[in-house]
């Protein structure tokens, strides 16, 4: 089952793609850390895109020039049903006039009301393919599928080697400005790109949020198609 929305697009393109500027810095003064010679930073990149906030402009960004410059119509990309990887490729989706798909994890949902996030996605223009979970593992043949076989794909969340080049960026703006950057990481592309980004003497620290013990591997692999 899948839920068709005409996308409304923004009839000036080019700011979705224009670089940003480098989102604040703000310090967090606790007595707790104070105490242990600790200072706290937080780089508020959640800032940095009204509508596509932090790492998912830093992802989607490169890729989304590549896909303009590439004369594709179409975005297909893959997330579960609260991915906020989908909600921000369907608002690009919107802002650039691109067609939008979104291959959801779980059919089981086709039949459900859509919760707030595909909701949102669908609001923006996505036309939403639910598949099995087992399914959903074999994501190479999954745009064709859903009837998106000359789309654009950005893999599931966003991670790339394009993606990495836009993560770099964040490390480049951390330079001088700590000595351990933390992230909270699901597939790796933004901890591989900040730790390629960050100056000498720094050293990136990844959180996982998801289990399986993948991370190490994919991000030396992400590194390494990006950076060599």
């Amino acid at each position: 089952m899948e839920h068709p929305v005409d996308p409304a697009p923004d009839p000036d393109p080019e700011p979705a793609l224009r670089p940003r500027p480098a989102s604040p810095l703000r310090e967090v003064r606790d007595e707790r850390f104070a105490a242990y010679g600790v200072r706290l930073l937080l780089k508020r990149d959640d800032l940095v895109h009204p509508e596509l906030p932090g790492n998912k402009w830093r992802k989607l960004a490169p890729n989304l020039r590549a896909a303009v410059a590439g004369g594709y119509p179409e975005l297909v990309t893959f997330g579960g049903a609260y991915s906020n990887h989908l909600q921000a490729t369907a608002a690009a989706g919107r802002l650039l006039g691109l067609a939008t798909v979104g291959i959801v994890r779980g059919d089981e949902l086709a039949e459900r009301p859509l919760n707030g996030s595909l909701a949102r996605c669908a609001a923006d223009g996505m036309r939403l393919h639910f598949v099995t979970r087992s399914a959903y593992r074999d994501k190479a043949g999954l745009p064709a599928l859903a009837g998106a076989e000359g789309a654009y794909v950005i893999p599931e969340g966003g991670s790339n080697a394009l993606a990495l080049h836009g993560c770099a960026e964040l490390g480049r703006e951390l330079s001088g400005a700590c000595d351990v950057a933390a992230v909270a990481c699901g597939t790796g592309g933004t901890l591989a790109g900040l730790a390629a980004g960050l100056g000498a003497g720094q050293r990136a620290l990844g959180v996982p949020v998801v289990g399986g013990g993948f991370l190490e591997a994919e991000i030396r692999s992400l590194q390494t198609a990006a950076f060599g």
